[in-house]
């Protein structure tokens, strides 16, 4: 059956362009040769052949259990399955950018956000200034609010801090940064008397980075609380990272 075939080599070769694509989008970003808003929109290309190379090799499938016969199975499963592994990342990337507001900057306490210390010094020309801004108005599942309002209203459950009553400050305090080295975060500064823990974050593919700013402070005469910040170095939307390291945080810390 030529068409089949056809099919599995068409498929494998699309495969093949998908993912040269995105190692020169991940390279070029990694090795500072382009912008990540460059290396964004090559992968967005890597994902238009990576869908192409999925669709024949269904094809391909489809003729094969059809006609019971396996001409070009190997390409035909390799395309197919090594479509599916390169497509989940970049995929599941615009999932949580359609289903997240649009920022890069998300705290547990967005009214009384914790201050970035040692790293609003590291700051460099170009990037995002450290301040907090929670008035910006975004839309979101279409209603137009300020960031504070969208994470009060959508992620209070999850990301809002738990005070821990009977848990002393200084207790509480250490069991956060166990965390943070729990999730892998590179610690950058930290002072138990000021109850703060600064660190960052490196994402896999494009190395992209976010600043962590942990508070822990007293909570009545008898508890203390932890409020965590995570704000994207650079660009203006995070595509629902800095909210999902909070919860992650949460999740390890408690």
């Amino acid at each position: 059956m030529r068409f089949q075939l056809l099919a599995a080599r068409s498929a494998l070769f699309l495969f093949a362009l998908a993912c040269a694509v995105a190692l020169a989008a991940v390279g070029a970003v990694r090795l500072s040769l382009a912008p990540f808003d460059t290396g964004f929109r090559m992968m967005i290309g890597a994902t238009a052949f990576g869908l192409l190379a999925f669709a024949f090799a269904l094809v391909w499938l489809f003729g094969a259990l059809r006609h019971n016969r396996g001409e070009g199975k190997l390409a035909g499963l390799s395309a197919l399955i090594g479509s599916l592994f390169l497509l989940w990342p970049p995929l599941h990337t615009m999932y949580m950018g359609l289903t997240s507001p649009s920022i890069h900057d998300a705290a547990t306490d967005p009214e009384d956000p914790p201050q970035f210390i040692a790293l609003a010094k590291a700051r460099k020309s170009g990037m995002n200034p450290p301040t907090y801004d929670g008035s910006e108005e975004i839309h979101f599942r279409g209603v137009t609010n300020t960031a504070n309002y969208m994470l009060h209203t959508y992620y209070a459950e999850m990301t809002h801090p738990r005070p821990q009553l009977l848990m002393t400050k200084s207790k509480l305090f250490w069991r956060a940064f166990e965390a943070a080295k729990k999730m892998d975060w590179t610690i950058v500064d930290y002072s138990e008397k000021d109850g703060r823990i600064e660190a960052t974050d490196t994402s896999l593919w494009f190395g992209q980075k976010a600043d962590i700013v942990i508070r822990v402070r007293e909570a009545g005469p008898k508890g203390a609380r932890v409020d965590v910040r995570s704000q994207s170095e650079s660009g203006t939307r995070d595509f629902g990272s800095n909210i999902t390291r909070l919860q992650d945080f949460n999740d390890a810390l408690y």
